[in-house]
């Protein structure tokens, strides 16, 4: 059998939803079609697909195997264009992750930069908070906010620093009070965002001297966007970047607690697999996206230190 082309053949019989039209596009029969699915499934002795009288429909293995057939065979085909040197711009697919608010706060104008920069390239981005599995799950880079990351196989690019405020709503404060120190927020109910690098510790900074404290609260979540929900309606004081709640403190619906402190800031990473340093669709992402997201960055510093003044 000759598997890669067998893994043409089946990405076609998926993409397509049937083998005559496989077979079609192939320049194949319909008999030869069928032949190297079926040498596939007895490879690895498991159907790959569900036959009905209507539509082929991929089992579960046969979905993992097609996604990682469509990422391979397009890998190949970028290395194949790129020693012909006939590749003028980057294409294929791409699987980005990304935090949800930020993917929506952020990163959603800088895909559409990309995208206009490089119509032939297919963006597919997966917004989670969770901590994906790049090499597991099939994603080609991801991007992380965090204070550090830990040792792994991955390749990480710092891109910037993501500044964080500490704030409330006005009805809060006007209820429960100003915090003066940080050790005051142990009397206060505090909304905390899980999935923080440390969720129930908030570090300060009061010249050098870093202060730590531990908070705690009933709400807490690991999406930062619907604890801003309950941070606008005055029930606690939640600690988040400055992208989820810049606007609604410039616009005077919350407000800045402990401004007399700094706080940490967490630090804007591209993370990619080691194998995939050498794609030029995913150079030609970070490139781009590391220049906007930077300058993204710079700015963002540069209001919130204007502000805190």
């Amino acid at each position: 059998m000759d598997r890669l082309s067998a893994m043409r053949t089946f990405r076609t019989v998926v993409e397509t939803g049937g083998f005559s039209a496989a077979a079609r596009r192939l320049g194949l029969s319909k008999a030869a079609v069928s032949k190297q699915v079926a040498e596939l499934e007895a490879h690895f002795g498991t159907a790959l697909l569900h036959r009905t009288t209507r539509r082929l429909n991929a089992t579960d293995a046969g979905r993992r195997y097609f996604e990682n057939c469509v990422r391979l065979l397009d890998e190949l085909g970028e290395v194949e264009a790129e020693v012909r040197n006939s590749q003028a711009e980057p294409s294929g697919r791409l699987r980005v992750s990304a935090p949800i608010n930020f993917g929506n706060a952020v990163l959603a104008p800088v895909i559409c930069a990309i995208a206009q920069r490089y119509p032939k390239l297919e963006i597919q981005v997966e917004l989670n908070d969770r901590f994906v599995d790049l090499i597991e799950e099939g994603f080609d880079v991801a991007l992380r906010i965090r204070t550090s990351l830990p040792d792994s196989s991955l390749i990480a690019r710092r891109i910037g620093s993501i500044t964080r405020s500490v704030c409330a709503a006005p009805s809060y404060v006007k209820r429960m009070g100003m915090p003066k120190t940080p050790e005051e927020l142990k009397n206060h109910a505090c909304l905390i965002y899980t999935l923080s690098t440390s969720p129930h510790d908030w570090k300060f900074f009061s010249g050098a001297k870093p202060v730590t404290v531990r908070v705690n609260g009933g709400i807490q979540s690991n999406n930062g966007q619907f604890l801003m929900s309950f941070l606008l309606a005055g029930l606690g004081i939640a600690f988040l970047p400055d992208f989820a709640v810049g606007e609604a403190i410039r616009a005077g619906r919350l407000k800045r607690i402990l401004e007399n402190y700094r706080t940490e800031p967490h630090d804007l990473y591209l993370v990619y697999p080691a194998n995939r340093h050498q794609s030029p669709k995913l150079r030609a992402f970070m490139d781009m996206a590391a220049e906007h997201l930077a300058g993204q960055c710079d700015r963002a510093a540069s209001h919130h230190r204007k502000e805190r003044r």
